[in-house]
């Protein structure tokens, strides 16, 4: 498969990697406006410098391509990807899909109009431990779940256009996790309220710390409490979950030595639970660890071989533009929560069914 990568330096960086290491794909052009970024990535590709660009138009015009995938910014995605779409390309886009619900549901539209597959890159979902997890909660193991705790944790600096953001840390960082709750639930948020800061150890100006509360169609009640800049503090990029439901609780730490996935069964009734905990050997309460069998490749390399897959079969991504109007959604309710200081509506709000 022929591919135009657009923005390749920083995080476009991961994407060459990727891509390189992906059978059965190959760089037709690459496109920055920056001629050092260009020259770098070219450099790590092999591609030769009459197929480096510093415009999308340049390199659609230039070279034969089956697809493009776009690491621009945010607020370029609609410019960006509907100028491959109308070429005639399919688009593996970054997450988030765009900045705003009006310029996400236009890629949308193009892309049906133009009958080529747009993908959104949320690679999180994407790895052995959560696509386990979605099976034991759709296969009944913890019942109906009630709600999910959930915590993430990191400290690193963020750079480039980033740091001028308003809210950062939701809708570059949060974007995944509020994409892996609706993935795990296999339902979608109703309603949120949101609060967030901008910590005095943060590089940005934009808050870089979160709470939020959302509630989902099937009933499902989500705490998450998020931040970017916390020195010291690592919960892995996934988060610390805990979600309960009608007949026991998983929980998933990627940091615990007990197991990245325990389950921990109880019966309705309670009446397993008698005794006191805090005296009962740790190996009987600690859980029941789950290992994850291997989906293969994950990640970016998952996004690229599904992504090539449905363009091939005609199927829909899973992470589709269409279906991923409902991460955005999620996404920038919590962010109109924590500016209006009121719960938002995520249907009503952002005009979805």
């Amino acid at each position: 498969m022929r591919l135009i990568q657009a923005g390749v330096g920083g995080f476009g960086l991961s994407w060459i990697y990727a891509v390189r290491e992906s059978e059965g794909f190959e760089f037709a052009a690459l496109v920055d406006p920056s001629p050092s970024a260009l020259k770098n990535a070219g450099e790590i590709a092999g591609v030769p410098e009459d197929r480096l660009f510093t415009t999308v138009d340049a390199a659609l015009e230039a070279v034969p391509a089956d697809g493009l995938i776009d690491i621009t910014p945010a607020a370029c995605h609609r410019a960006t990807t509907t100028a491959a779409l109308k070429a005639g390309l399919h688009v593996l886009v970054e997450k988030p899909i765009a900045d705003t619900m009006e310029d996400a549901k236009a890629m949308v539209a193009v892309a049906a109009e133009q009958d080529r597959k747009l993908m959104v890159t949320q690679q999180y979902r994407y790895h052995d431990q959560p696509r386990c997890l979605r099976r034991l909660i759709a296969e009944g193991a913890i019942g109906e779940v009630d709600h999910a705790v959930i915590e993430f944790q990191i400290h690193g600096l963020v750079f480039g256009w980033r740091r001028t953001m308003a809210h950062p840390f939701l809708m570059d960082m949060a974007i995944h996790h509020f994409d892996m709750m609706r993935y795990l639930l296999g339902q979608n948020a109703v309603r949120v309220t949101a609060q967030t800061w901008n910590p005095k150890v943060s590089n940005t100006e934009g808050d870089m710390n979160a709470f939020v509360w959302a509630e989902f169609e099937g009933g499902a009640r989500i705490n998450y409490t998020g931040g970017f800049v916390s020195p010291g503090v690592d919960t892995g990029w996934n988060g610390r979950w805990v979600i309960t439901g009608s007949r026991g609780s998983l929980v998933w730490n990627p940091r615990d030595d007990w197991g990245s996935i325990r389950l921990f069964r109880q019966e309705a009734d309670l009446s397993q639970f008698t005794e006191n905990h805090f005296f009962t050997p740790l190996a009987e309460v600690w859980g029941e660890p789950i290992w994850p069998e291997s989906i293969g490749p994950q990640g970016h390399k998952f996004d690229l071989y599904h992504w090539r897959a449905c363009i091939e079969t005609g199927a829909e991504p899973e992470t589709s533009g269409r279906d991923n109007l409902r991460t955005l959604a999620l996404t920038l309710a919590a962010i109109r929560s924590a500016d209006t200081g009121q719960p938002v509506d995520v249907r009503a709000t952002f005009d979805l069914p």
